[in-house]
């Protein structure tokens, strides 16, 4: 089925938008349902001319700059910065039920008008989605259905329960709590509420929940500002997936997604090898990850918390494929 071209501009733009590295003319060929149509390079070349023409006529910031794509002239991007919209004003339970829904509907059919609707929220400051990224992804269906049943318990304004295993633990606890908004940072969703069981606010991993279900309980107390809301998430990621300065190894032509994120880059052999040592900062969950994936191409040299989880990260790899 051929893809239209409202859809295929729309596709563009949560693909630009989506990342901070330039993308050259073949990365975004490859990357956006639509251009696939095209029969030859030069029928693509000129569709996408046109696409560019018509986005910046509507005001969208296109911005062309050095791809990160070998011998690839230039690339592009939309700069967040330059694509915001102006300020909207929702509470932690709508933020919440919307994020919820949004991601439902990814799942169907409408998916490409979902993405752009999680992009806008970004956009305007909501951050029901991750970091860095436009979309929201959950992989376990369990997780999306526990999601879901928060996002109806905050919509309801009832009390919701589950089974909860805290980090570590190897007993699990039954819960009941007021939610008051879920969501995600860094790709990881949480539940943010006041826990009866505790009598204090609390903030909960939804992959170490289970059997969660609407009870029949209104509640008893204040859902607080959505900043106060978000500012408890905040302090709860801070604390399990804080944030790193980190100078990170990586070999040329290599770890392209780690050299997007760098905020300099400098030239220096290791290992008998030429690379670059990258100057990055992000969540020390998923640096961990992403220097962990490129095997020897990629090498953590401070600080020795990252160092310690990559090779917390390698060791157990190693251990499963023995």
């Amino acid at each position: 089925m051929s893809t239209s071209k409202s859809q295929r501009l729309v596709n563009l733009v949560i693909c630009l938008r989506s990342t901070n590295a330039y993308l050259s003319a073949d990365e975004i060929r490859r990357m956006v349902q639509g251009y696939d149509d095209c029969e030859s390079e030069s029928a693509y070349l000129r569709m996408f001319e046109r696409d560019k023409r018509e986005l910046r006529d509507a005001g969208v910031p296109l911005e062309q700059g050095a791809s990160l794509a070998p011998g690839s002239p230039a690339g592009y991007r939309i700069p967040a910065q330059d694509y915001e919209l102006p300020e909207i004003s929702l509470t932690a339970e709508q933020a919440g039920v919307l994020a919820v829904a949004a991601e439902v509907w990814r799942e169907g059919e409408r998916s490409v008008r979902a993405g752009g609707a999680l992009a806008k929220l970004t956009a305007a400051g909501i951050d029901p989605v991750r970091a860095h990224d436009t979309t929201v992804s959950v992989e376990d269906p369990v997780e999306l259905a526990t999601a879901a049943v928060i996002a109806e318990a905050v919509a309801e304004q009832t009390v919701v329960t589950f089974t909860h295993t805290s980090a570590g633990a190897t007993e699990s606890t039954s819960r009941r709590v007021e939610p008051w908004w879920t969501g995600s940072r860094h790709g990881h969703w949480y539940l943010v509420g006041h826990d009866l069981d505790r009598g204090e606010p609390r903030t909960f991993r939804l992959i170490r929940m289970t059997d969660a279900r609407v009870g029949r309980a209104g509640r008893t107390v204040a859902v607080p500002p959505t900043e106060r809301v978000l500012a408890l998430l905040d302090d709860a990621v801070a604390r399990l997936n804080p944030v790193v300065d980190a100078t990170v190894w990586a070999a040329d032509g290599r770890a392209a997604e780690l050299r997007a994120m760098a905020r300099a880059e400098t030239p220096a052999t290791r290992f008998g090898t030429s690379g670059a040592d990258l100057d990055v900062s992000a969540p020390l969950g998923e640096l961990s990850s992403l220097v962990a994936a490129q095997g020897a191409d990629a090498v953590a040299l401070r600080p020795s918390e990252l160092r310690i989880r990559v090779l917390t990260i390698l060791t157990a790899a190693e251990g499963a494929y023995r």
